[in-house]
């Protein structure tokens, strides 16, 4: 296992050699306009609220939670979406409040699992949520049914709208974005995992798709459905599968999202020796930059729906 998680942190590090910008923040940039000039670094956009940073772009945070996911995406018109929510009570709503965030305009929780939902009955504790996204998937555990709980409490206090989202769902939170959802339908099958919500955000040129932990079969789902459908995969960023495992982006789901990065959510030393060599190979083989949080941090995105940029921590 040793040997594994070796060969991957120096295969991730092959796979990134970004530009240092004037602050020591590792960035890169790119999209339909070329080379922007570099933005806010990585200090100033921690400690910018969230109402006020970047105005008019769109801003994506993948966040270093350790061996978990979550993200949160500030849109252009100022709406805030958190994808998932890491295993810890205290890590996401930290950086909401540090944000001075004060609602939630659209939760998403892509499967049951506690390493995704961990901080949800807080952030529907403590802050205003509009929509609750919820994958329906049942999981008989106390982090899950305590959610779930919470969320219908809300609801039939009139405080939540509760949505089981479903392939076609299109998410009304900002007008300059196009959010949908791409999986999962009916019926949800056996697995948790590829039961995921698929989630893509489409800002003018540039997009992001976040793909909860589905591994082969979810993957298969999601390409026979798209093709049925004529539904473009294609993302200028993919938030890599199920922390980088080698079951799934496997090589047709990768070529039909084509991206230009890929940010992979491990924990430092995690034993299940993620982010897969496999994974991180294929990745760089299509040309693709890789950001992991076990080595980078907390990843920011942000987009003007042309150029785009990434930025690191020190």
């Amino acid at each position: 296992m040793l040997v594994g998680v070796l060969a991957a942190a120096l295969l991730a590090a092959s796979c990134l050699q970004p530009p240092e910008g004037p602050d020591g923040a590792a960035r890169g940039s790119g999209g339909a306009g070329g080379e922007g000039s570099p933005g806010p670094g990585y200090g100033d956009l921690l400690a910018t609220p969230a109402a006020e940073e970047l105005p008019g772009r769109l801003v994506v945070y993948f966040l270093d939670v350790g061996q978990a996911d979550a993200s949160f995406v500030r849109t252009p018109g100022g709406k805030v979406i958190v994808i998932d929510t890491g295993d810890s009570p205290d890590d996401v709503v930290g950086f909401l409040k540090a944000k001075g965030v004060e609602r939630v305009d659209v939760l998403v929780l892509s499967h049951p699992h506690a390493d995704h939902i961990g901080g949800a009955l807080r952030i529907l504790e403590e802050f205003e949520v509009g929509v609750l996204y919820d994958s329906g998937f049942v999981h008989p555990t106390r982090v899950y049914e305590e959610t779930l709980a919470k969320a219908l409490e809300l609801r039939d206090a009139g405080r939540l709208t509760y949505v089981a989202a479903r392939a076609g769902q299109v998410l009304e939170v900002d007008p300059s974005l196009s959010v949908t959802v791409l999986h999962p339908e009916e019926p949800l099958g056996d697995e948790a995992n590829d039961a995921s919500v698929v989630l893509k955000i489409v800002f003018g040129s540039f997009s992001v798709l976040f793909t909860g932990d589905i591994e082969e079969a979810g993957e298969r789902a999601v390409l026979a459905r798209s093709a049925e459908l004529g539904v473009d995969l294609g993302a200028t960023v993919l938030k890599v599968a199920h922390h980088g495992s080698r079951t799934s982006t496997g090589p047709e789901f990768l070529a039909a999202v084509h991206p230009e990065v890929a940010v992979i959510q491990a924990g430092r030393d995690n034993p299940y020796g993620h982010p897969s060599p496999v994974v991180l190979r294929r990745l760089s083989e299509a040309g693709v930059t890789v950001y992991v949080t076990a080595s980078h941090g907390t990843v920011i995105v942000h987009s003007d729906g042309e150029d785009w940029e990434v930025v690191t921590g020190p």
